[in-house]
C-alpha cells in the first residue's frame, strides 16, 4: 500500500509544473529522478537499469511520466542520440519505438 500510495504522489508531482514540483518532490527523489534522466543520456541500459533500481519508483510510471528537458524519457534519448536507452524505455512504456522515431 505505501508503495502504490509513494508510486501516486510521484507520478502527480511528475507531472505538475516547476515550482510545484519542488514542493512536492523531496530532494533525494528529485536527484533520483535526475540520475535517470542522465542514465537516458548516457546511452547505457545497465546505467539506466541500476539508476531506476536505485529509485525505488515503478519503471512504467518513470517511463510514462518522467519529464527530463521537456521531454518524455524516450524522446529525451533520441535527441540524444542514446538509441539503446531510447528502445528499452519504449518497451517499458509499452510504446511504439519506431513511431516516436518517425515524429522527429
Amino acid at each position: 500500500m505505501k508503495k502504490v500510495i509513494l508510486a501516486t504522489i510521484i507520478s502527480t508531482g511528475l507531472f505538475l509544473g516547476g515550482t510545484a514540483q519542488a514542493q512536492i518532490l523531496s530532494p533525494e527523489n528529485e536527484q533520483s529522478l535526475i540520475k535517470i534522466c542522465s542514465a537516458i543520456k548516457s546511452n547505457n541500459n545497465w546505467k539506466l537499469h541500476k539508476a531506476i533500481k536505485s529509485s525505488r519508483l515503478d519503471a512504467r510510471n518513470i517511463a510514462k511520466g518522467l519529464v527530463c528537458n521537456g521531454q518524455d524519457p524516450v524522446s529525451f534519448a533520441l535527441t540524444k542520440n542514446a538509441t539503446k536507452t531510447a528502445k528499452l524505455m519504449a518497451r517499458i512504456a509499452n510504446v511504439e519505438y519506431d513511431e516516436l522515431l518517425a515524429k522527429l
